[in-house]
């Protein structure tokens, strides 16, 4: 993460989620003031992070973001390929 907040905040969980016939790794990490994020990557350079106050949250609105997330890189990859 940016500013090195990352190095502040511990793995708490791990698992893996089924979307569309892929396995998608979701950590979730808990940072010193007791917020959280859960956290997947897609590449190196390709995350996506939610926020939230509580492990809850963060997990429930990660889960709701990812298949969003996958579906428009789907989309971003078929367009490139008809273009």
């Amino acid at each position: 993460m940016l500013g090195g907040k990352m190095e502040n905040s511990q793995l708490v969980h791990q698992l893996l989620l089924n979307i569309e016939g892929g396995e998608y790794l979701i950590e979730v990490y808990s940072r010193p003031d007791g917020r959280h994020f859960a956290r997947t990557a897609f590449s190196p350079m390709d995350v996506i992070i939610s926020d939230g106050f509580s492990f809850d949250e963060a997990l429930l609105r990660h889960k709701d973001l990812l298949p969003l997330a996958i579906h428009s890189r789907q989309m971003h990859f078929s367009s490139r390929i008809l273009n």
